[in-house]
């Protein structure tokens, strides 16, 4: 018995095909574009189903399709869709980089009031979220938004694409900041301020619902039988933490893509005062509390291009350059600082650079930065009373054993990484496998399907040695604040 984990995903797609132990018999990908032009950040609906096909047709090569059953969904949030009942689309999608709804953000933020808008989603009135982009609409294009049947995200697509029925789940919900998770209804309130009702969104079904069987036209395209069934997906990182095997009350996500991600597990939807974003995980009883670092992976990005390095000669020569950068500062934000500084204006800044230093004493010190300013979160996390144990490291600096070590030896934490890098294609798939009841629970799922090796931290002089640096790294922040 075979199942299809696809991610759909904010560059592209990725599918796998997986057995019920977690082993990965093959894979696909398809990318696809951005269009960006002065703060508006669009894509075509059509390339993320054209990219599906695409990247399940090219997993489905080497395995037999009929032992194929089921499939699950992972997909980035909060990038919109104005469309029609069947999900044709009316216009392009407004993806999640968007800022072009800034004032609408402040309107909604002045009507409703931040504080409550955060107390009923998880988030922060935000204009890359779906309630500003709406209200932008209904401002700005007031024809389309009359026209649409219905405002949708990815997963909806998707969704309807592959079965015909318009679905989301908890977590996609929440973060297009329609949602109210303490009712697990639409916001009214909020709805009532973007004039629309709830009947112009989709139905909201938990995660691991059945939304349906492939329709002959997805079934046709896809090269499967009609009675592959489709189960509810979740947000992106909720189904990397499910794939990393980050399911217990404490256990940390540390997603490591362009953005850094810290998602952990709670017992309880946790709000805070510095604005942690809460969420109902998929896992029954359990919520997730993310925050994001936007200057960390795009930091190493920006600065391997501007020295023309690659990734893994970066690595080699970093690994030998660490008391010689002792006194070398990187704080990385290129983008802005994320939690919990959450200034956007702040740009980045070197301290102790002297000519003894090359190019990889400083990408060393980028990587450094990084580091601290992940466990700056985690000390959050651990402030509101969250027991933290292991962090599930995943993503590009998970596959750098020189970042993963600098992480492990500045936060303190056990690290373990995943042996299957495709955690959200896997989460995906094991969401559709205890759909199907091949497993009673995630737990057990996570038991026979996640596999992942603990990093090895031997010099234990290198705790007090980022103790120290640390402590230096907090106090030139407070400089530049």
């Amino acid at each position: 018995m075979l199942v299809i984990g696809l991610d759909v995903g904010t560059t592209g797609t990725k599918a796998i095909v997986v057995d019920e132990k977690g082993t990965v018999l093959s894979s696909g990908y398809q990318g696809y574009a951005l269009i960006s032009r002065e703060g508006c950040v669009t894509q075509n609906a059509e390339d993320w189903w054209d990219a599906a096909v695409r990247a399940i047709r090219i997993a489905l090569q080497s395995v037999k399709t009929s032992d194929v059953r089921a499939i699950g969904i992972s997909t980035q949030g909060a990038s919109m869709l104005v469309a029609r009942s069947d999900g044709t689309p009316l216009s392009p999608v407004i993806t999640w980089m968007d800022t072009r709804a800034k004032k609408e953000a402040a309107v909604l933020s002045d009507t409703i009031g931040q504080e409550a808008v955060y107390h009923k989603c998880g988030w922060l009135p935000n204009p890359s979220l779906d309630a500003a982009k709406i209200l932008w609409m209904q401002k700005h294009d007031p024809t389309i938004f009359a026209a649409a049947d219905t405002f949708i995200s990815t997963l909806e697509y998707i969704n309807l694409k592959l079965t015909g029925n318009n679905c989301i789940d908890p977590t996609n919900a929440a973060i297009r900041q329609l949602f109210n998770m303490e009712s697990g209804t639409w916001d009214t309130e909020i709805l009532s301020l973007l004039g629309i009702f709830a009947e112009r969104l989709p139905k909201v079904l938990p995660v691991g619902s059945i939304v349906g069987t492939l329709t002959k036209e997805a079934a046709a395209a896809l090269g499967l039988s009609t009675e592959v069934t489709v189960y509810n997906g979740a947000h992106d990182q909720y189904c990397a933490s499910i794939g990393s095997g980050a399911a217990d009350t404490g256990d940390m996500l540390l997603a490591t893509g362009t953005t850094w991600v810290v998602l952990g597990i709670t017992d309880r939807l946790l709000y805070t005062d510095n604005h942690i974003c809460p969420g109902i995980h998929p896992v029954q009883g359990k919520y997730g509390a993310m925050a994001s670092l936007v200057s960390a992976g795009s930091a190493l990005n920006w600065y391997k291009d501007i020295v023309n390095a690659d990734f893994l000669t970066i690595d080699k020569e970093a690994a030998t350059r660490t008391l010689d950068a002792k006194d070398l500062f990187v704080l990385p934000y290129v983008l802005g600082a994320g939690f919990p500084h959450n200034r956007t204006d702040l740009r980045g800044a070197m301290f102790g650079l002297d000519a003894g230093h090359d190019r990889y004493h400083i990408a060393r010190a980028v990587m450094e930065g990084v580091a601290f300013e992940a466990s700056i979160v985690l000390e959050q996390f651990a402030a509101q009373g969250m027991r933290i144990g292991k962090l599930m490291m995943t993503g590009g600096a998970a596959r750098s054993d020189v970042w993963s070590e600098i992480v492990g030896y500045v936060t303190g934490c056990e690290i373990y990484r995943p042996s299957e890098p495709e955690t959200c294609c896997l989460g995906a798939a094991m969401i559709a496998f205890v759909g199907m009841g091949i497993y009673d629970d995630f737990n057990a799922c996570r038991n026979a399907m996640v596999k992942s090796r603990k990093l090895e931290l031997s010099d234990s002089g290198m705790y007090d040695f980022y103790h120290e640096k640390g402590t230096r790294y907090r106090a030139l922040i407070q400089k530049l604040l």
